[in-house]
């Protein structure tokens, strides 16, 4: 995954947004916001918009302008700066099995809290 998909998928989360959210946001399908997450492809021409979206530069997503990725490091708890540290530091393939991982207990947690809700 690349600094742009990195960029994109802590900032979705970050808002507490899925995918789903922000493709519609965007006027676009959630398949082709899965690529700019999964670095595919790059948002060239959603790029104005998820810059407005997410509250951050342009040059932000592309990866031009870490200050924003260090400042919400920083300003996390020292067990999430850590996590991400870590996170930044692993190979592609790495990356995408904690993405996989992540994405799977992501989906079981919505799922169980949306079921607890419903039988409220």
């Amino acid at each position: 995954m690349n600094i742009t998909a990195c960029r994109l998928r802590a900032l979705r989360e970050d808002k507490g947004l899925s995918q789903r959210e922000v493709a519609l946001r965007l006027g676009i399908t959630r398949a082709a916001y899965n690529k700019y997450e999964c670095g595919v492809s790059k948002p060239v021409r959603k790029l104005e918009e998820l810059s407005s979206l997410f509250g951050v530069s342009t040059d932000y997503i592309l990866g031009k302008d870490a200050t924003s990725m260090e400042a919400h490091i920083q300003n996390a708890d020292t067990h999430t700066g850590t996590q991400i540290r870590k996170y930044m530091h692993l190979s592609q393939d790495s990356r995408e099995l904690v993405d996989l991982v992540l994405d799977a207990l992501y989906t079981r947690e919505r799922t169980k809290t949306s079921n607890n809700n419903n039988k409220t």
